[in-house]
Formats: C-alpha cells, structure tokens, sequence
C-alpha cells in the first residue's frame, strides 16, 4: 500500500492525515482510493519513458541559476488548452535538455471582464513530483518571465525570449518535425517561453531525430497515445479532490464506461439567439449505443451544450437497461469559472478517457475533448486505425492534420496541404 498515516497533534486536538505519493489526504477511503487510482495509471510514459527519465535528471541539474529553462505559459483558457500547451513544452524540454517551469495563473472570475478566466493554480488539480518537473520556479527566473508576460500582452514574441516565435502553428509543427533537436539548441538563450493555440507537440513526437536517437521508428509513429503518454507521465497524478469525483461516476466496483460523449457548443441557436436542442447528437448517441447490453454512459457538456445534454439524458432514462454514470448533477454543465466546477471539469476528462468509445467530437476543434481521446489512447493502448477515427471531424474532412493527426505520416508536407 503506498499511502502513510501521519499524525498532527496539539494540545487540543490530534488528527491523522494519510500520505499518497506526496499528496496529503484527509482521511483513510479517500487516501486507498487515491492509492488505487494511481496503481490503475500507467504514467511510464510509454515509448517516451526512457526519454523522460534521461530527461529529468538532466533537468535537475539545469535547475541552476546558469541552467537552461523552458517556461510554458498555460495562460491560453480552458482547461483543454493548459493541458496541451504544457505537454507541448514537456516533449520541447525532453527533446532540448532544458528544465520545464510551469506558468498557470489563476484568475479570479468575479473580478474580471476577460471573456475566459480560470480561478485554479496547477496545484489545485495535480500532485507536483520533483523527480519529473517542478510547479515553482527560483527567484532567478523572475525577470525573465516577467518580460515573456509583457510580450503576451504586447501581442509580440520575440525570438530572443521565445522559443515558439511563429504564431502560424502549422508552420511551427512543420519546423519542430524535422528540427534536428538536442542540447545545443539555442543554447546562447537561457529562458525561452512557449505558447501555442494547437499542439505543436504532437510533431515532436514525429520528429524523426528524435525518434531514431531513442530506438523508435523515424518513420513511424501514433501521435494520439504518444502525446497521451507524456500527458500521463506528467500530469497522471490527479489530487484526491479529483479522485473522489471520479470514484462517484465509477463507483466502489470500478465501473466500466461504455460510451463516453463530450458536447462542444451542440445547442442550436435559432434567429431569436435562444438555445435549443440539437437532435443530430442523438442520432449519433444511438448509433454508438446499437448493439451493446446494458451499456454504462457518461456524457459532459459546457454551458453552451445544456440543452442538449438534457434531451439526451431524457432519451437515455428512458432506453431500457441503461445506466447514466454521473459526478451527482446529471443535468449541470461543468462552471468553468469556479474551483469547484474546474475539478468537476478535470474529472469529467478523466472519466472520458476511461470510456471504451468516445464520440469524435462535433464541428470545430475542442482541446479539452482532445485531450481526454490523447489520454484514452494511451492508456486503452489504442493501435493506430482506432486512433485514426478521431482524426476527422463531421463537418469538414478531413481535419486539419495539425489539430489531430492520426499518423506521423499526416504531418507530411502533402498532408499539410488539405485545410
């Protein structure tokens, strides 16, 4: 059992804690819950694994005021979005030799007018482990992340300070595929920031360099578990928080998802601008549900979604022999701009990624539903034609490759040339 009791006494009181992997826990369910959460998570990081632990002992040592730095600016909103733009720039650091700082700010979203906002830090929805990376970062790395921040705000980023200097992310994709990678990268720039709207880090699990220096294929390569398996070696150490939400959908007995769907702006806004259902959704609820035996469904949407995530939940109590796994609202919408509804977020993903089937998300690009399909693909060990379902979108196929490719080999200049 990997958790510990430790006491904490007074001389009015005394209370147990319970120690899981670093993480402090407040009381024994919760704590041999969080145990067996971490033994069914494969965070080995997959064919990266040996990369990472070469990495992060290299990275121990750049944590010097004369290391080399990469600071990964997770300040583009949601959660989707955060979660990609830092593994991005963990498969940048493993790649370059440079240790990781992590940038995610919090905003409290009572007092703000910006349109997105996030009143979490990383440290309230993952377990830091200092052996892979650290959340903080030493004094010595203040001013250069004050002056990345200016560039944010200015609209600007300089090479000088950035190591993603191209806003045209296919272009960056394209570079950091057949980029001849290694320590002596632009050593003469200690701190070098990162930002991205897309996932230039699935190229670099393509980058052919890189691929033949760690005994894999150069020219091969499944992008989705790949990336899915640096997000899980990272980020797989979800805090008990999370856990506990997980463990309401699934239950004591692990239940299984059957099918998993995450609705993205699926209401449909007639001439009036109200929200009402979108009945194309049900179709494809049904047509993932034929055939199977009392199957368990979990269903997430945001707030531009509710509508439609009702009339299915309405379909699905009244399909015989169906069970709707739910976090304990059924009919509620995570709240992105709440702590709270942050975690039911981050749990939601998780249990998405359980799900034998996910749904191939609806019209446009969704970072968050992306995710949870990376990390499904990882874990579920996923071969290459099944990842491959999730590389086009229903609107417009194919996807950009870009966005979600299937293969390493939909990153080839041809590819890139179907929008």
């Amino acid at each position: 059992m990997r958790f510990h009791v430790l006491t904490l006494a007074s001389r009015a009181w005394a209370a147990k804690t319970f120690s899981v992997d670093g993480e402090s826990v407040a009381n024994s369910h919760l704590a041999l819950l969080k145990d067996r959460w971490l033994d069914g998570m494969d965070r080995s990081g997959g064919v990266w694994g040996p990369a990472l632990t070469n990495w992060s002992k290299a990275a121990k040592r750049e944590r010097k005021e004369n290391g080399k730095f990469l600071i990964a600016f997770a300040d583009d909103y949601g959660l989707g979005n955060r979660i990609n733009i830092v593994t991005s720039t963990l498969a940048l650091a493993m790649a370059t030799g440079r240790s990781l700082i992590v940038l995610w700010p919090h905003t409290d979203c009572r007092h703000t007018n910006h349109g997105d906002c996030d009143p979490t830090s990383i440290n309230d929805l993952f377990v830091e482990n200092e052996t892979r990376a650290q959340w903080g970062v030493g004094s010595h790395a203040h001013a250069a992340i004050s002056r990345c921040r200016d560039d944010v705000k200015r609209h600007a980023k300089p090479l000088k300070r950035w190591a993603i200097g191209e806003e045209d992310d296919r272009k960056t994709a394209d570079h950091l595929r057949t980029h001849h990678l290694g320590p002596e990268w632009r050593k003469e720039d200690p701190y070098l920031c990162t930002y991205g709207f897309f996932y230039w880090g699935w190229a670099l699990t393509c980058n052919q360099y890189l691929r033949r220096a760690w005994g894999l294929d150069p020219n091969a390569g499944n992008p989705w578990a790949e990336f899915g398996g640096l997000m899980s070696w990272l980020l797989g150490d979800a805090r008990a928080s999370i856990v506990s939400r997980v463990h309401k959908a699934l239950g004591d007995k692990n239940i299984k998802c059957d099918v998993g769907m995450h609705l993205r702006r699926a209401d449909s806004l007639p001439g009036d601008g109200t929200q009402t259902e979108n009945l194309k959704w049900k179709a494809h609820l049904e047509e993932a549900l034929a055939g199977l035996r009392s199957p368990n469904v979990y269903i997430a949407a945001d707030h531009e979604s509710k509508k439609t995530k009702w009339m299915l939940l309405h379909y699905l109590e009244e399909r015989a022999d169906t069970h709707i796994l739910t976090l304990g609202h059924d009919t509620k919408a995570a709240d992105r701009k709440s702590r709270s509804g942050l975690l039911d977020a981050l749990a939601e993903n998780f249990i998405l990624s359980s799900c034998t089937t996910l749904l191939p998300r609806g019209t446009g690009a969704s970072t968050f539903h992306d995710v949870a399909v990376a990390r499904a693909a990882f874990q579920q060990k996923w071969n290459e034609s099944r990842a491959a379902a999730f590389a086009f979108r229903r609107k417009d196929r194919p996807a950009r490759p870009l966005i979600s490719p299937a293969l390493c080999a939909d990153l080839d200049d041809a590819s890139n040339s179907t929008s």
